[in-house]
């Protein structure tokens, strides 16, 4: 707010000049000196001044207001009982001064003065962010000073009040104003969770203009203390930061394990850039204990989980034509129910592309040398895995007034070569592709429809049987169109296959109603189609829409029929609401009648169908009050996962809340001792879950800081995503 002020009176001139002065009476006191009554109103290129008298003297450029003074700025609005000022300095002085930020927040001071030097200094001040006649809360300072160079304060006397009733008291402090960077104390946060009170305060320290240090001593009721540190720097070719924490002799964790050590992060994050062609990123983490970010986390919020730590180094060299990308990359698996990734040791790819007119020619070649480096080998993967692609390619592009033309044909080449075995596999491809667009257009109004028909024939030899790194994708209208289905190179959809598709949207630009829908099916030209397990002689039916109603009501569902459609095989749908006053309501469901993992995981109900279906809401009540809650549940089984609920008040300036949330949590630890009989007891039918049953209570004072968890967050959803 004081930045704010300086910022409109500092200008690059030498002086404020006066636009035009009004009154209702103008008297003159000598030659040099004008006096003014009567709803006196001066403007300024910079600001407005409204008093009931004023005496400005042409000579020095001195200006002085009595009576109901106000000064007006872009953002700021001054009331004051006098105001002395000197137009040619930019010098100002106010006393018992009440002032207001973009009608946000609101202070009073009973001096407020700004100096020839750029120095603002104010005495006994307070500032709130409720009102200006009865705030809830607000801020008292005996002395706030913005030094000479505008970017960092002194503050005396700081104390918080909450109706009148004083809770903490600073003698003395120095911090930055804005967005500049100064050493100091940061805010500190506050969280009371399942460990109890959970405290940090951290310090920052401004090194240098490109780099800086923030240390953070931490203390967690239930468990310890420790520190987290964050550095992070800059420089003309590189960026990044480097983050360690550290909790001493956790005793939680050492009842739960018998570990006695020190719980430790540490992670390194760096992005580089040489010239124009060559980049070269960097990540790198490790921990103490497989369950570090089960519990902790670098920051002091604790609710970040990760199932994996990456170790990798990325280098790429991009031109016009030819991009180059080398990449080695370690994993370390945290999840004892899951199989270890393959590491790539290295992997390496080169791209050549060169478009003349409607023709592209593409080379895309990779080598990657895959590693399984880990004791607990459930699926027998094989410890070493070389792998060799080649695949050039032909396409041709044409764009008429109303379609449009493809036709493109390549080879494929793969080689294996394992610590058993080795394999070759090739392929020839060709494909083609004609979309008609229909479209009308008026001034609010816009409409299409696109037919397409794509022909795709194969031809591969010896397929190679294994998966290193394919997947199989959700079969949604553009993978429908794709050569492959599958995400890597092992695997691969050999069928000659003719898909037909229809794409159809409507737009109003009137009353911002959107439209889209698409339906597609993949017909296979051999007498016999299986995927997993599937005898099919065409594909399910792909149907998809997204429909906005306004700007505030849309909806979306993607389906797979079946080909009879006789029954759907999958499907997502949702419903969501976004209002104004924090109204939202969103309906999300899910559902798979058929489930083929790759990986056989003895999971007790991996082949069951799934069937979810989840609902959030926030909704304003009266008098400040709304009520949330989300509620997620498994309909083939009839038993909720995730269920909470409760209420919230908030004010202008403060907000406060109750929440009662019942959930089914992931539980690791039974397995730390022994990860290798996690895979037994997943056959044996053993859920490695838990149920949890908590009450929140949270507590804030808008742009204060909070005391428990943001509702925004809470409900929000990522699973059904």
């Amino acid at each position: 707010m004081l930045m704010s002020f300086s910022v409109d009176t500092y200008s690059k001139e030498n002086e404020i000049k006066i636009d035009s002065i009004n009154a209702q009476l103008v008297t003159s006191i000598d030659t040099d000196t004008l006096s003014f009554e009567g709803n006196v109103v001066i403007k300024t290129q910079l600001i407005e001044f409204w008093s009931d008298k004023a005496v400005f003297n042409k000579n020095n450029k001195s200006l002085s207001l009595e009576g109901s003074v106000k000064a007006l700025s872009k953002n700021l609005d001054i009331n004051a009982q006098r105001l002395e000022a000197n137009l040619s300095d930019r010098t100002f002085y106010m006393t018992e001064s009440t002032f207001s930020f973009m009608d946000k927040t609101f202070g009073e001071a009973k001096a407020l003065k700004i100096y020839t030097n750029e120095k603002v200094e104010l005495l006994n001040t307070s500032i709130n962010n409720c009102s200006q006649e009865d705030p809830l809360w607000q801020v008292n300072a005996e002395k706030i000073t913005l030094l000479e160079t505008g970017k960092n304060a002194v503050i005396r006397g700081l104390s918080l009040e909450i109706q009148n009733t004083p809770l903490i008291y600073i003698p003395y402090f120095r911090t930055a104003v804005g967005k500049e960077k100064f050493s100091g104390f940061l805010p500190p946060s506050l969280k009371q969770g399942k460990d109890g009170l959970d405290i940090s305060i951290p310090y920052f320290l401004n090194l240098a203009p490109n780099y800086d240090l923030t240390l953070s001593p931490r203390f967690i009721e239930e468990r310890g203390t420790g520190f987290s540190t964050e550095f992070r720097y800059l420089s003309p070719k590189s960026s990044g930061s480097i983050n360690a924490s550290n909790l001493f002799k956790d005793r939680k964790f050492r009842d739960k394990t018998n570990y006695h050590g020190n719980r430790w992060m540490a992670q390194w994050l760096n992005k580089s850039q040489f010239g124009n062609n060559l980049f070269i990123d960097i990540q790198a983490e490790d921990i103490s204990d497989d369950f570090y970010f089960e519990d902790l986390n670098r920051d002091i919020l604790g609710t970040s989980q990760k199932n994996f730590l990456t170790k990798k180094f990325k280098a790429r060299w991009l031109s016009k034509s030819v991009s180059l990308e080398a990449e080695i990359r370690e994993v370390n698996n945290l999840n004892p129910f899951s199989s270890e990734e393959y590491e790539t040791k290295p992997k390496i790819n080169l791209n050549v592309h060169k478009k003349i007119n409607n023709l592209n020619f593409e080379l895309f070649s990779n080598f990657t040398k895959f590693e399984f480096e880990n004791d607990i080998n459930p699926f027998n993967k094989e410890e070493q895995i070389k792998r060799t692609l080649v695949e050039p390619s032909l396409t041709y592009k044409r764009h008429f007034p109303n379609s449009s033309f493809m036709m493109g044909s390549g080879s494929k080449k793969l080689k294996y070569e394992s610590t058993s075995e080795s394999h070759d596999s090739s392929s020839l491809w060709f494909e083609s592709e004609y979309k008609i667009h229909f479209e009308k257009q008026t001034k609010d109004f816009y409409k299409s429809l696109n037919p397409t028909i794509k022909f795709i024939q194969l031809e591969e030899k010896t397929p190679y049987i294994s998966s290193i790194d394919s997947r199989l994708m959700g079969l949604d209208f553009n993978n429908l169109f794709r050569k492959n289905w599958y995400s890597g190179p092992d695997k691969f959809l050999n069928q000659d296959r003719i898909i037909l598709g229809v794409e159809h949207s409507i737009f109003n630009k009137e009353t911002g109603s959107k439209l889209f829908f698409s339906l597609g099916k993949a017909y296979f030209l051999d007498d016999e189609y299986i995927v997993n397990d599937r005898d099919l002689r065409s594909s399910p039916v792909i149907m998809e829409y997204r429909y906005a109603l306004s700007r505030s009501l849309y909806s979306s569902s993607i389906m797979e029929m079946h080909p009879d459609l006789n029954k759907v095989i999958s499907g997502s749908f949702s419903l969501i609401y976004q209002g104004e006053e924090d109204k939202s309501f969103e309906l999300r469901s899910i559902y798979q009648n058929e489930k083929y993992p790759i990986n056989k995981v003895p999971w007790k109900d991996a082949g069951l169908p799934i069937s979810q279906v989840e609902i959030l809401y926030q909704w304003p009540l009266v008098n400040n009050f709304s009520i949330f809650g989300k509620a997620r549940k498994d309909l083939k089984i009839n038993k909720s996962n995730d269920l909470l609920y409760g209420f919230q008040y908030s004010s202008c300036c403060m907000k406060f809340g109750l929440m009662k949330r019942k959930w089914i949590d992931q539980d690791y630890y039974p397995w730390y001792s022994n990860p290798s009989k996690a895979f037994a007891d997943l056959s044996e039918g053993v859920v490695p879950q838990r149920s949890r049953n908590n009450l929140y209570v949270f507590f804030e004072l808008k742009d204060l800081g909070r005391i428990g968890k943001e509702i925004s967050k809470v409900i929000s959803s990522t699973r059904l995503e």
